[in-house]
């Protein structure tokens, strides 16, 4: 019938309770009776493939007959920082990207950003990345965070042992040329703005360890370059 997201304080033992949204959408919607079979995840990769056993005025309750994990996910751990593009292609990108295998997106504000996103921002981008990823089977809920600025992306960039930065200016190297072979198992790629990082930005990243790659010949928006490079890297 579909896959469903509940809190993990809502699962004990082989019962499972399912309210709220999901619940008005399971009964209203789905038309759902005794019986039909739903997959209940939390976010952190584990399923619950269940039945549903009671049907109440305000929640179901479905029994758990199974448990498997990640089953939909990828190996790699993937997280992109990107400057958010303006109006709609920010949402499109957090759809597609959680679709595809995405990990974590770190919206972060550079010297050409257009755009500087408020908390409401985000929380429309979490919503899309929940809906996405009960559309695309998966197990596990993307990390959104806050919108950060250039420096503190650097900062928190030190826990990615592989670190990337998307050049226009970078006409040779590409992901493979660091990747074939090593095992990875975590990246983290930057994504500038529609107008590109100003060079002293690239030379700063540099410096704190990203390397430079290009994503093909062509000139790409944001919010496809991140589609590009998140692709590329669940494919090593």
């Amino acid at each position: 019938m579909g896959y469903f997201l509940v809190k993990k304080k809502d699962i004990e033992g082989d019962r499972v309770v399912i309210k709220g949204k999901e619940f008005r959408h399971i009964k209203n919607v789905l038309r759902a009776r005794i019986d039909d079979k739903i997959v209940v995840i939390t976010g952190d990769g584990e399923e619950y493939h269940s039945f549903i056993s009671e049907i109440k005025s305000n929640y179901i309750v479905a029994h758990i007959a199974k448990i498997t994990r990640r089953t939909h996910e990828p190996g790699i751990y993937a997280a992109i920082a990107i400057a958010p593009p303006k109006a709609r292609r920010m949402e499109w990108f957090v759809e597609k990207a959680t679709e595809i295998g995405v990990s974590e997106i770190i919206p972060v504000v550079t010297m050409r950003s257009v755009v500087i996103p408020g908390s409401a921002k985000v929380i429309r981008w979490k919503r899309i990345a929940v809906s996405s990823v009960k559309q695309s089977e998966r197990s596990i809920l993307p990390k959104i965070r806050e919108v950060v600025s250039f420096e503190e992306l650097l900062f928190l960039s030190q826990e990615f042992p592989f670190r990337f930065i998307a050049y226009e200016k970078e006409r040779k190297r590409a992901f493979e040329e660091y990747l074939d072979g090593k095992g990875v198992k975590k990246v983290l790629t930057l994504i500038g703005p529609e107008g590109g990082f100003e060079d002293w930005e690239v030379k700063v990243a540099v410096e704190r360890g990203f390397s430079p790659v290009k994503l093909g010949e062509a000139k790409l928006r944001t919010e496809t370059a991140g589609i590009v490079a998140l692709t590329r890297i669940l494919a090593m």
